[in-house]
């Protein structure tokens, strides 16, 4: 279908009145109506899709913390920011401590001799935390500076719809030519090898709104990257043909060359728009900005940066779309998180192994980008018109998934038993998620692993596989399972694949990988999952339920012995001893997990010996952490020491077995009970969450540690879920309602999510954490919802499988 008629047909369909309260909202965009509430979830009529949508979209009232990335699957990203400029940027391999914000304007229009560069204000943004703040980095307050950007106008204001991984973008100018812009990455849940390729595109709509003949010029800049220690000289070549445009390449990109780390290219290029120039990057020139109408900057020798600029001429009225590629193109990355980094294991991004460069990445979106944007609004369609799903939770699942661009790595393997990871598969690599880049770097960091990586299993097996066999490899002799592949927490580098530790939070750790295996056996119903993992599993359970001999079979709900090691609530005040609620029943869980694997392996001792734990634990709970109305946050009866706070998230391991489809862990009359509690005290006690810790009297708590105030929202999405496995499912809903609202309404976190909210107060703001994929455990509502486990929205008919469904009419990319 044409632009055109295709713009009457959004008109005329988002004619239909929609109500938004007493606000009547009418579409009078070819992307998404002007004038819409700020900051709020709405309904609204949006291009290319058949019914309204629910979204957020963000103006001058509240800038996101960052802005939406574009990348997909272990390819870097750059952030778009709402106010037109580019944010962080891991293109090129630097992934922590030197990635600051690129803090340059993406484009700028020309007319009649006037230009506008279309950003919204003159404010650059401080990489935060500082590098260099420490393990772990608390403060992430956003730091702005100004930008001398003199001679030009900018733009007054610019509509920001982020769906993820698309962004919409509205630019409020007042020139004769309006503009809006749709860039988009080719992220389709179902098809890894298309949601591998790094590249995008920007849809540039221009329609001259002034009642005559309107001709200009459309520039689009591109900072790419900075070498701090020298600068080489860089190849340019001019492309021509249906891609009209540069594509730019380090010397390092020869295969003579022994040092692949500044092995970076890329292509900037227009797709079948004779008219292009292309030049050096515009940076924050506003002299550079002013001309581009008649020149672009002649780029150095040692320049990585380019623009590239259209020129139009539109009748009144008149409408053209411009659409420009970038595909980049940087294979290799170091272990130390930047390409500086020469002491450290080097390893190649999977997406080397499907595309041989730039040019090749730029061709696939060029000659597919009509049906791969088909494809990704098919699949956000599925999600958008569930009539299950209240529309803000739709909205969060979709954006919620930018959390795999900003976290995962992929590293090839050749296969030959070779360092570092030449042990791995061919087809395998290595996949892993970054706990947190910019401030708790490590690869994997079990327990998050297990709190988000459902979407991977649900949508990109591959990756989950990769990964699964990867803790295989690494597990210790003794059985315990790795907690890192490499990074922080243990001094090693952090984007390494290849330097397992043990880490410290080993009373759990053995029940995530278990619980790992369990959900990607359930959900691709494949029993060869489970007979290659299952002696894995086997050896973590045996390792984890021997760590305090003294208690006998009931030390599956007790801490280790001397209580050493943490909880996934890593805090001296309380703390954790004897036994323990907590840690108990998500212990309990993994025994119920076990025992069904154990079941179907026709492993019958174990069977048998997972029983044993299993009444000793129950038996355990009842007697030692039974307080009468609510179950005991520790008891250590040895000694007497005893905790009665009322913690909201002791029922994660019963959230764990429902989740996993294994039996409860508690009574459901204790469960019902202590469900009302945390209701009432905990949900009370915090706007925005449920806090961790109160008193019996139902007061709050003054707990040292993460303080009193303090909530991980991945547990809230847990706890809602809870009850409504216990049948509130309109509490359940509304408590991750209120949570999310709080870091997307309030707070902007949409795409920086945290880990930690502070404990100083009820503000709801973010203590620690930013781009925390422990956040996706969100995709396990949908099961929660129609009370299933996790294989439910996986089976015919269910949420994922239409979702896979809707992305099946596939352009095939390389490899």
């Amino acid at each position: 279908m044409s632009d055109m008629k295709w713009n009457s047909l959004v008109l005329l369909t988002a004619a239909l009145l929609l109500t938004q309260g007493s606000t009547i909202v009418r579409a009078d965009s070819n992307l998404f109506p002007a004038g819409l509430p700020k900051n709020e979830w709405v309904e609204f009529a949006a291009s290319g899709y058949g019914k309204p949508v629910t979204g957020v979209v963000y103006g001058k009232e509240l800038r996101p913390v960052s802005g939406m990335p574009l990348g997909g699957i272990d390819t870097g990203c750059i952030d778009i920011e709402s106010t037109g400029w580019y944010g962080y940027n891991t293109l090129f391999n630097f992934l922590v401590g030197v990635r600051p914000p690129a803090n340059e304007p993406i484009l700028g229009l020309s007319v009649d001799g006037r230009t506008w560069v279309l950003v919204s204000d003159k404010k650059g943004k401080v990489e935060t935390p500082l590098p260099g703040s420490g393990i772990p980095a608390l403060d992430y307050t956003p730091v702005y500076y100004d930008i001398n950007l003199e001679g030009v106008d900018i733009a007054d204001g610019i509509q920001y719809w982020g769906h993820y991984p698309i962004v919409d973008m509205r630019f409020e100018t007042g020139a004769p030519v309006d503009v809006s812009m749709r860039a988009w990455c080719p992220f389709i849940p179902g098809d890894t090898a298309v949601s591998n390729t790094p590249g995008a595109v920007f849809e540039l709509h221009l329609t001259n709104i002034s009642g005559k003949r309107q001709k200009g010029c459309l520039a689009m800049n591109f900072p790419a990257y900075h070498n701090p220690q020298w600068q080489p000289e860089i190849d340019r070549e001019t492309l021509r043909g249906r891609l009209n445009g540069v594509y730019v390449k380090s010397p390092y990109t020869r295969p003579q060359l022994f040092d692949t780390s500044w092995d970076n290219s890329y292509v900037l290029a227009a797709i079948d728009e004779p008219s292009i120039r292309h030049g050096g990057p515009l940076r924050n020139s506003g002299p550079a900005w002013a001309r581009i109408a008649r020149e672009l900057p002649r780029p150095g020798s040692t320049e990585t940066g380019a623009s590239i600029a259209c020129d139009f001429d539109l009748a009144a009225g008149q409408s053209k779309t411009v659409r420009f590629v970038l595909a980049w193109y940087a294979p290799n990355w170091r272990a130390a998180g930047t390409p500086l980094s020469y002491h450290t294991w080097s390893f190649r991004h999977m997406y080397a192994k499907r595309y041989a460069g730039a040019p090749e990445v730029a061709s696939f979106l060029a000659e597919n980008h009509e049906s791969l944007l088909k494809r990704i609004i098919a699949w956000q369609e599925v999600i958008y018109n569930d009539p299950k799903l209240p529309g803000w939770l739709a909205d969060q699942l979709i954006n919620s998934l930018h959390l795999i661009t900003e976290c995962s790595v992929w590293g090839q393997s050749p296969g030959n038993g070779s360092l570092p990871i030449g042990w791995a598969r061919p087809e395998d690599g290595v996949f892993g998620m970054n706990e947190c880049p910019r401030g708790c770097a490590q690869i994997e960091c079990l327990p998050c692993s297990y709190l988000g990586n459902i979407p991977l299993v649900y949508f990109f097996p591959e990756c989950a596989l990769s990964t699964l066999r990867a803790y295989k490899h690494y597990q210790y002799p003794d059985g315990q399972p790795a907690w890192i592949f490499g990074g922080g927490t243990a001094g090693t580098s952090p984007y390494d694949l290849a330097s397992p530790t043990r880490g410290y939070q080993e009373v759990l750790n053995s029940a995530c990988i278990v619980a790992m295996v369990n959900r990607f056996w359930i959900v691709s119903g494949d029993d060869a999952v489970l007979r290659e993992f299952y002696d894995m599993c086997r050896r973590a359970t045996d390792f984890a339920f021997n760590l305090r001999p003294e208690y006998g079979l009931s030390q599956i709900v007790a801490m280790p012995t001397g209580d050493k090691g943490a909880d996934w609530f890593e805090v001296d005040d309380p703390g954790w001893k004897g036994y323990v609620t907590h840690a108990g029943a998500v212990r309990m869980a993994q025994a119920r997990m076990m025992r069904r694997m154990a079941e179907k392996m026709a492993d019958s001792d174990y069977v048998k010996r997972m029983d044993a734990f299993l009444d000793a634990g129950a038996k355990a709970i009842e007697e030692h952490l039974w307080g009468g109305e609510y179950y005991l946050n520790f008891h250590k009866p040895e000694t007497g020491e005893k905790s009665d706070l009322i913690f909201a998230y002791q029922f994660d391991g019963e959230f764990m077995a429902r989740n996993n489809g294994v039996p409860s862990v508690f009574p459901r009359d204790r469960l019902r009970q202590n469900l009302d509690v945390i209701r009432r005290v905990n949900c009370n006690l915090s706007s925005s969450g449920a806090i961790n810790y109160a008193n019996p009297d139902g007061t709050l708590a003054k707990v040292g540690g993460y303080g009193t105030y303090a909530y991980f929202p991945p547990h809230v999405y847990m706890l809602g879920m809870t009850y409504m496995y216990e049948g509130q499912k309109e509490f359940g809903l509304e408590l991750i309602h209120k949570c999310l609202k709080n870091m997307v309404c309030k707070w902007g976190y949409t795409w920086d999510m945290p880990n930690l909210m502070t404990g100083k107060n009820d503000s709801g703001e973010r203590h620690f954490g930013a781009d925390y994929y422990q956040n996706l455990m969100l995709w396990s509502v949908p099961a929660a919802i129609e009370g299933q486990d996790l294989s439910g929205p996986s089976r015919r008919g269910g949420l994922v499988e239409r979702v896979i469904k809707a992305g099946t009419n596939r352009a095939e990319g390389p490899g």
